[in-house]
């Protein structure tokens, strides 16, 4: 007991007086490998369905990526909900409330991931309707095969994201990072045997993530135990109101944000839809490496997170201000690599996951139109990550929902009808400079308002 007290008054010091730039960097490389790895494990299933050879399989995979992602929009709500609280806590040192929120976190999502994957066996038939699987009756039946297997892992889905989330707020990355990729890499190494070798297609694909989920949990868990975590005890919680309505609104701009992307992916696919199932597969396949262009951009900011977090509990304003914008300064250096990677690269990029023209073709459209915002979106990413960190939930859901909600959503259904095929490949880029614009007005004063007690110094 005493050394895990050591431990954790080693971490806190470490948070509120390090020097800041290597200390960043410390907190962010073990998210950005894992950013890295898990935009790589998004594409794995893409890469070997699309070596069949067959357009409706590589579509199904689109299709339920979106529903994919809405589980890990509730698996990041309860993730950040109770992560950032509970790091909080740790920066007052109030180690007893931060115990209390990791189980309400975890317990939460197990409860929650059981219901969802009881209805949705149920009435799996709408749910992949709903989700655009109607384009052929050949898409239909390989998102059927899909989806089977996905709702079944769906509790481990949501647990893997509380407890990953949980320890990389509180500044372990690499133990999060840990059991992150052993389920990743697992999963990877299972594709090509499960799809190709076995010759299960998509089902295979399902079956292989459902695995490594199992082998990232049981890793996550260990890891809660060590290191001077906040340990996850599921009976340590007893319900109470205050603790889920906390952990409810900490995360809302994460569900939020995951949320609006999975609803626009949905309404994208329809509009793709309805050029073809090459668009729909080039869309597929654009937007999955537009994820990995964002990687390490996200898993920087990820890294400033918990700096973020533990010195707002400790009230060193100042030192929140400057690892900010040493965050903004790199994160904008990977964005513009990532504009000229895909940018130039996008034929060659797309022939990796198809081997069909017209699907290289609509992948490498979209990807040239996806690099010409991408340089300027470091301040988007981060400042709404600030906003949630600093307990501004309201307009951190604002900013996070900007670009996929308020504009992206509206555009995907205005532009096709009236613009045709360009309308579709520009809706999405035309939607990140609009919410750039939006988070740069309500950044600049929430800097000003929030922040101006410059507590502490760096």
């Amino acid at each position: 007991m005493r050394r895990a007290e050591e431990q954790r008054e080693e971490k806190y010091l470490r948070m509120t007086t390090a020097p800041l730039y290597p200390l960043l960097w410390q907190m962010a490389v073990p998210s950005m490998v894992g950013m890295a790895v898990a935009s790589v494990y998004s594409m794995t299933d893409t890469f070997f369905v699309g070596k069949l050879d067959r357009t409706e399989l590589t579509a199904a995979v689109g299709i339920v990526f979106s529903f994919i992602s809405i589980i890990q929009a509730i698996g990041f709500w309860f993730g950040y909900g109770s992560g950032n609280a509970l790091s909080r806590h740790a920066g007052e040192k109030n180690f007893d409330r931060a115990e209390e929120m990791a189980a309400a976190g975890f317990d939460l999502a197990v409860l929650v991931g059981v219901l969802i994957a009881v209805l949705g066996l149920v009435w799996m038939r709408p749910l992949a309707a709903l989700l655009g699987a109607g384009t052929s009756t050949a898409v239909f039946t390989a998102v059927l095969s899909y989806l089977r297997i996905t709702l079944i892992g769906v509790p481990l889905m949501l647990v893997s994201n509380v407890l990953y989330n949980q320890l990389r707020l509180q500044g372990s990355g690499r133990d999060s990072m840990l059991g992150l990729l052993a389920g990743m890499v697992l999963n990877m190494a299972l594709d090509p045997v499960l799809i190709l070798g076995l010759h299960m297609e998509v089902a295979g694909a399902a079956l292989a993530s459902l695995i490594g989920q199992a082998c990232g949990v049981a890793i996550l868990w260990r890891q809660t135990a060590r290191n001077g975590n906040i340990p996850v005890r599921p009976l340590r919680w007893k319900p109470k109101l205050s603790l889920v309505g906390a952990i409810l609104a900490g995360g809302a701009p994460n569900f939020c944000r995951q949320g609006i992307s999975s609803v626009s992916a949905v309404i994208l696919n329809h509009a793709a839809g309805a050029f073809g199932e090459a668009v729909l597969a080039g869309l597929t396949v654009a937007l999955r490496v537009l994820s990995m262009g964002y990687a390490l951009v996200i898993g920087f900011g990820q890294g400033f997170q918990p700096i973020c977090l533990i010195n707002y509990g400790a009230g060193r304003h100042r030192r929140i201000k400057k690892a900010f914008l040493c965050a903004l300064g790199t994160a904008t250096g990977f964005l513009i690599l990532g504009n000229a990677v895909m940018g130039f690269g996008s034929r060659g990029i797309a022939a990796a996951f198809s081997t069909d023209d017209a699907v290289i073709r609509a992948a490498s459209d979209f990807l040239r139109a996806f690099s010409t915002v991408l340089p300027f979106m470091g301040y988007y990413i981060l400042i709404g990550m600030l906003m949630q960190n600093i307990g501004r939930f309201g307009q951190a859901t604002l900013i996070t929902t900007m670009e996929n909600g308020l504009f992206l959503i509206p555009l995907a259904l205005a532009l096709p009808p009236v613009f045709g095929y360009p309308g579709l490949l520009w809706c999405k880029p035309a939607a990140s400079l609009c919410a750039l614009l939006c988070s740069l007005l309500i950044g600049t004063r929430a800097w000003r308002r929030y922040l101006k007690e410059e507590q502490g110094g760096a």
